[in-house]
């Protein structure tokens, strides 16, 4: 049975003693870092390595969840005997107490979607183990960016939906909204910083608008699967994969064995759907020989296949793949099209 939310005030200065005390009690603090001008989730060592004026980093915490690369297990040989070394305890990092803080509600959606696919048919225990000890704390945009559409993906710049603690903002100080176990579980030891209130207490929603409705932009992809608009809109697609790679929701990944006759590895990496032989068959054919076809493939993941199978769309409107993007193709743009075409 889900628990009621709790809702609490922290000062600025007590949120900053909360955070001291998480990282003293050997808690692993992830939050958004810059350093000589890039942006970036790393990891603190104290409160003021942690810029919260970042509306969002470069990439997602998502290598947190699936990391670039892992090793699955190890194997070697000796004589008649094998010996396999699980990579699982290293994957759970032996059980390190993590958070993310200071992440926003879009990337926090993410965690429950990529949970969903990497729980559907097979239980991933890597995937599981990590999110099982990450507690997030995100904290409610004011204002999002030209590039932002987290309203018209089921979200908004203040959703609690993947937060465990979700921070609003009211001048110097702020309200927390406790979503579940593990936020109450996290701030337990350290409730002398913080104080309880009312749900009445904590500042409404704003009144967010939309531009499209994304249920028309599934509409579109339902019927459209051979429509000129994916070849002629994506002829300037280098193919790239940094939409894919800085996207908080695209899990897609590629198993390789490594080794010598006698020890090796297997190991996991990500992959990309926007990559030229990602679909390539070892006869030389490729079902989706041009970049449009790709890109397509893209959209229709987004926002047709996994929502059939899941009730819920492979996006929360982030913007990431257009911010990064080197040819300026912008995903809002695209899925505004194409509800407008519905």
């Amino acid at each position: 049975m889900k628990m009621e939310e709790k809702y609490f005030e922290i000062s600025s200065e007590n949120l900053k003693k909360f955070v001291e005390r998480i990282i003293a009690d050997n808690f692993e603090v992830i939050a958004p870092m810059d350093k000589d001008g890039d942006t970036f989730y790393g990891k603190i060592s104290k409160f003021e390595e942690a810029n919260l004026d970042i509306l969002l980093p470069k990439m997602s915490y998502k290598e947190y969840l699936l990391p670039k690369t892992e090793t699955l297990f190890e194997y070697s040989f000796s004589g008649a005997d094998t010996d396999i070394k699980d990579g699982l305890e290293a994957a759970a990092g032996a059980n390190q107490k993590r958070v993310i803080f200071g992440g926003r509600p879009c990337d926090a959606g993410a965690g429950p979607i990529m949970e969903k696919v990497f729980n559907w048919d097979y239980k991933d225990e890597f995937f599981n183990e990590r999110f099982k000890n990450l507690t997030i704390i995100s904290i409610a945009c004011e204002k999002p960016d030209t590039y932002c559409f987290c309203t018209e993906m089921q979200l908004s710049p203040e959703s609690s939906y993947g937060s465990d603690i979700l921070l609003k903002k009211a001048g110097a100080q702020y309200f927390a909204v406790i979503t579940g176990e593990k936020g109450l579980k996290l701030i337990k030891p350290y409730l002398s910083l913080f104080k309880e209130t009312t749900k009445a207490q904590v500042p409404a929603d704003k009144d967010w608008k939309k531009i499209f409705e994304i249920e028309k932009t599934k509409s579109f992809l339902d019927k459209n699967f051979e429509h000129n608009y994916f070849q002629d809109r994506f002829l300037s697609c280098i193919g790239c994969g940094i939409c894919t790679y800085a996207c908080p929701t695209c899990h897609c990944f590629d198993i390789q064995d490594e080794g010598t006759l006698k020890e090796g590895r297997r190991i996991r990496n990500w992959d990309s759907c926007q990559f030229g032989i990602f679909t390539l068959h070892t006869s030389g054919h490729n079902p989706r020989v041009t970049q449009g076809d790709r890109y397509r493939q893209r959209l229709m993941h987004k926002f047709k296949i996994y929502s059939e199978k899941f009730d819920k769309y492979l996006c929360v409107g982030c913007g990431r793949c257009s911010r990064n993007c080197p040819e300026d193709i912008d995903i809002k743009e695209v899925a505004k099209d194409l509800a407008d075409m519905a």
